[in-house]
């Protein structure tokens, strides 16, 4: 009866949020507690029970979040009402909060899977060494995170110091070229036949003569149609006439080019000597820009490489670094170990978004798409929902499970979920999403007449707001919450 009577009172009393303070109002119903007989902190908690009883002129509390699934049908909940405790009681009760989890609803369980966590494929990057030798020491173990540019290990490599010997070889070759070049290039100047000129007088030579050619073949083949009367005698002199011309053409050319030649003698280097000159420095800066290039694929920086000037520069130790940032998923060298070139040492992985493997039941399969949602649930991290697209559907079928596999690819905040794990998958159908509610541990529930209810924390820390709530089937000590409270929300779970 007096429980029934204070009910009665606060739904008379109070409209909307009630506000009830345990260090004020305490003494203003200071009969009921002292028949009670129950300790101070224990008639806190009575209170509490008997004073919290929702308003019934709040606001509506938000439903669940959803992204394609219909909002529930019944009416909102009432709002929540505010309750106050003394500062030194919150920490003699030992209230402790969490946060509102998340869970997939029974509506999107309908098309639902298990699968395995793998990395994405397109974000591993494997680790070689192009050089082989003995591997002095390792710096990364396995799960380790490293930053590009990060030494993975170092190496002593013979290959490196005959790389280095040969860019030094060569850069000694490509000079003495230069030089030689540089002194032909002087003596080139000397001469008083303009250098182009020669070259146009013998490409004309060479043209008249292959002109002449041609006309002689013409006239041959024309005499002996002539002799079978199979042409007259105007062809023929006709053609005799071209190749004479032509003749005379060639005769003129090769006199240009010995008054040129004869000219060209006077240089005291020859054209063939200069231009010999020219290709041997075009083929040493070849080869030494090779060299060059094969130390920077080997991992030279272009300081170490500038810095090698003489052959006590050589340096056989050599880092190998990571290309990309990452954790290492794959190691497979020791210190000590002699190692052979182009060998996969170490892998690294990009971990920020990683691919759900679900294996697909034949009659679910008309319902998938490629960029259609898909909810993962871990056992690790029950009050989680991670939310990921499909991103590819395997066409070819298992004939004896009855299953094909569907990718799907999510964020993995924090890289909190693992290779190899387990877990639940719900697919959204075609043209819709995946629906997730919120989730709350059973500890946090609180049942008064009939009805459950959760404290809210508010910025104040002695200061919560108490919100009924509409539940689902309890599982695994989570119960799934169908309006209430969102996803987020800061509630107690103790005390």
């Amino acid at each position: 009866m007096r429980n029934s009577k204070m009910i009665e009172e606060n739904e008379n009393g109070q409209d909307g949020e009630g506000e009830i303070n345990t260090g004020m109002n305490i003494r203003g119903n200071r009969k009921v507690f002292l028949a009670a007989g129950i300790a101070a902190a224990v008639i806190v908690l009575v209170i509490g029970v008997w004073y919290f009883w929702p308003g019934g002129g709040g606001q509506a509390v938000p439903a669940p979040s959803s992204t394609a699934f219909n909002e529930s049908s019944q009416p909102g909940l009432a709002g929540g009402q505010l309750v106050t405790i003394d500062p030194e009681q919150v920490e003699r009760i030992g209230i402790k909060t969490d946060l509102v989890g998340e869970t997939i609803s029974d509506e999107a369980l309908e098309i639902a899977s298990t699968g395995v966590v793998q990395p994405n494929a397109y974000k591993e990057t494997p680790v070689y060494s192009l050089l082989g030798g003995v591997v002095r020491k390792t710096n990364a173990e396995l799960g380790d995170e490293v930053g590009s540019g990060v030494v993975l290990m170092v190496l002593f490599s013979d290959d490196l110091a005959a790389a280095q010997a040969n860019y030094l070889s060569l850069g000694t070759d490509a000079r003495l070229a230069r030089q030689n070049y540089e002194r032909a290039a002087r003596l080139e100047k000397l001469n008083p036949v303009n250098r182009a000129e020669l070259d146009q007088v013998m490409a004309k030579r060479v043209s008249d003569e292959a002109a002449l050619e041609e006309a002689r073949l013409r006239y041959n083949r024309t005499v002996k149609l002539v002799e079978i009367g199979a042409s007259s005698r105007e062809d023929l002199e006709r053609d005799l006439a071209k190749f004479r011309a032509a003749q005379a053409e060639v005769d003129q050319s090769v006199k240009q080019f010995d008054r040129s030649a004869e000219l060209v003698s006077i240089n005291p280097v020859s054209s063939t000597e200069f231009e010999a000159a020219a290709i041997r420095l075009t083929t040493a800066e070849s080869e030494l820009a090779r060299a060059r290039q094969r130390l920077q694929v080997l991992g030279l920086s272009e300081k170490r490489i500038n810095g090698l000037t003489s052959p006590a520069k050589i340096n056989s130790e050599i880092g190998l670094p990571a290309p990309v940032s990452g954790t290492i998923t794959s190691r497979k060298v020791n210190a000590g170990e002699i190692i052979e070139a182009n060998k996969e040492l170490f892998r690294v992985t990009n971990l920020d978004t990683v691919w759900v493997i679900a294996q697909a039941f034949e009659k679910d399969l008309p319902r998938l798409a490629v960029g259609g949602f898909a909810a993962v649930k871990s056992a690790a991290f029950p009050e989680r929902v991670f939310r990921g697209k499909v991103t590819y559907i395997d066409p070819n079928f298992d004939q004896q499970t009855r299953t094909a596999q569907v990718r799907i690819e999510l964020d993995n905040p924090g890289h909190i979920l693992k290779i190899g794990m387990y877990v639940d998958v719900a697919f959204g159908s075609v043209g819709t999403g995946e629906k997730s509610l919120p989730a709350v541990p059973a500890s946090a529930v609180q049942n008064m007449a009939g009805n459950q209810f959760v404290f809210v924390t508010t910025q104040k820390p002695n200061v919560f707001v108490m919100k009924q709530v509409r539940l689902g089937t309890e599982k695994e000590g989570r119960y799934p919450v169908l309006e209430g409270v969102t996803v987020g929300e800061r509630i107690v779970t103790e005390g």
